[in-house]
This record gives structure tokens, sequence and C-alpha cells, in this order.
């Protein structure tokens, strides 16, 4: 697997070399407790992962205390951030599992106009040059995406297939459970011929992510999440889950598909087309009553995370 990703850098600008996780400060227990503006160090803390075009993506590691069994790379969805992701990566740290999470370019700490990529060729890229980068070798790799992060994994297994020993795909943006307003589309199809990169917002609330706005709220760096996407990528995204969806049967690695039935945003119909028609011998799909967009945030988020922990750890060596 070709990787075209230069050294990692710390966020200081200083290059270091990549350090696999196992080599990066351990992390364990139990979270502290903290106020909606406070963060932990592992919070905020990353490296900077150049790439071959001069986007920089920024990382973030997280070891558990031990040695590493396996790694997980952690891909969020549109809006968000990795540093959102916490929780998940410190219950994965805690079964021996080494995770790095990233910020997609215009997301984040990542550089790029927020809500946009070039081509969608760029972020199936980008999620391969992080995974090239933090695998260790002779360790399984898992793959975690929700969202657009759960479709962009989906793509690059079908694409690329890489050695993986299996993936978490939650609340995948195949198809939006809702038609977008007639005047918002006829925009983007004017505005993708002639200003491709027009931002336009996309309308997103906690209401529609969780039930749970207290858990939300305690999120570090609040200010990085954005409601913008712009109509290349929309239009590309939409191509891709459809994609997602005709291919299908390309999937073979364990696949573990969860999704809210009480999902606003992206469709939980949709998740079941793709289990229906995956290749995977091993598959399991989660549809979690009464669960919002982002399951792993919502009220019952304590029972999904554990059984994708499960999981996980029942892949292991």
């Amino acid at each position: 697997m070709k990787n075209d990703a230069s050294p990692a850098e710390p966020a200081s600008e200083s290059p270091v070399p990549v350090a696999p996780v196992s080599d990066l400060r351990s992390v364990g227990g139990p979270p502290a407790q903290r106020g909606p503006a406070a963060a932990r160090p592992e919070d905020s803390a990353g490296r900077y992962l150049t790439r071959s075009d001069g986007a920089r993506l920024f990382v973030r590691a997280m070891a558990p205390a031990g040695s590493v069994r396996g790694v997980v790379v952690v891909t969020h969805g549109l809006g968000e951030h990795s540093g959102r992701y916490g929780h998940v990566a410190r219950a994965l740290a805690a079964r021996g599992l080494g995770v790095a999470m990233w910020d997609l370019r215009g997301h984040g700490r990542s550089s790029g106009n927020r809500g946009d990529a070039e081509t969608y060729e760029d972020l199936i890229n980008d999620l391969e040059a992080v995974c090239v980068a933090f695998r260790e070798e002779g360790k399984p790799l898992f793959l975690f995406g929700h969202s657009m992060g759960g479709q962009i994994a989906l793509r690059y297994l079908q694409e690329r297939q890489p050695e993986c020993a299996g993936a978490v795909i939650a609340s995948p943006w195949l198809r939006l459970a809702f038609n977008p307003p007639w005047w918002k589309l006829a925009l983007a199809r004017l505005a993708v011929m002639v200003w491709p990169g027009f931002p336009q917002k996309t309308g997103a609330s906690w209401e529609r992510l969780s039930r749970d706005f207290e858990h939300l709220a305690s999120f570090p760096d609040l200010h990085l999440a954005h409601h913008v996407i712009t109509t290349r990528l929309y239009f590309a995204v939409r191509a891709a889950g459809e994609a997602a969806l005709a291919d299908a049967g390309k999937l073979r690695l364990p696949l573990l598909l969860a999704h809210g039935d009480d999902d606003p945003i992206t469709s939980n119909q949709a998740t079941g087309e793709l289990f229906e028609r995956a290749g995977s011998g091993d598959k399991t799909l989660r549809s979690l009553k009464g669960a919002r967009h982002e399951t792993h945030n919502d009220v019952d988020r304590a029972t999904i995370i554990k059984e994708i922990c499960d999981w996980v750890e029942a892949r292991l060596p």
C-alpha cells in the first residue's frame, strides 16, 4: 500500500517521525469530571500528518496502558472533529487497543476550507495515509467510521481492499433520511458549475444528533464544529453513498453496522440494505431503538460502546 504522506509533525510544528501508538503516552482510567469548556491533554494533543498535496491532517493518538493488541483508526462525520471521540477511544484503549483519530481535511484542526474537499478521492487517500502511518506491524487494524466518515471507510475498503481485521460503521451516510429543500438543491446544482466550493449550511442541530445535550456540551473544542458543506462535496458524497450500496458485495471483512432507528439525518433503511447486500460472512447489524444520529453519544451510549469494544476484542488474535 503506497504511503504518500510525509512524516507526522507535532502541533508545535517541529518535525518528528511518526510514532506507533504503542510509543505514545499511555492513557488509562475513567475520564475525569470536567465542565464544557475544560479538556484533558489527550483531547487536544496531537500530531500533523502532511500530505503530498500540502494538506495537513491533525491526528490524535491514544495508547493502552499495556501492550498494544491492535489498532483502531477512527474517522468522524461531517462538521465534527476527532476530539468528540475521546470517550470511545478510552473504552477501546481499556481493551488493549491503540486508537488513531484524525480530522478530515476541512474539519477540526486540519487544513482546508470548512466542509470542503476538492475531490472525494482525496478523502480516501487521506484515510489510507493515516492507516499506513499508524498501523503496527503484526497487529490487526480495524476501522471505525461514523456518518460521512463511515461512508469514507466503506469506499476505502471497497476500492482499495486493504488488509483490515474488521470495520465498525455507525450511522453511515449512504442516503439521507430526509429530502433537502428543492431550492437548496437547485442552488447547489447551479453553484457546482460556476462555484464548486460554494458553502451551504447543513441545518444541523443537537436535537438531531442525540437526546443527551449535557453530554454533547461536555466535549472539548466545541468551536471547531461547523455546519457547512460545499456543493462539490455534497454531490460527491451523495454519489459515493449510492456507490457504496452498489458495491456492498465487495465487503468481505468482518463488519459491524450500528444505526439508531430514530436517526433524522442518515437513512437507517439504507444501512439495512447495505447489510443485506454485504459479502461479509461475519456481519452484524444493530438497530438501536430510539437512538438518533450519534449512537455513541446518545443516552444509551454505554451499551453500544461496550458492544463495539466486545466485537473488536472478539476478533483479536
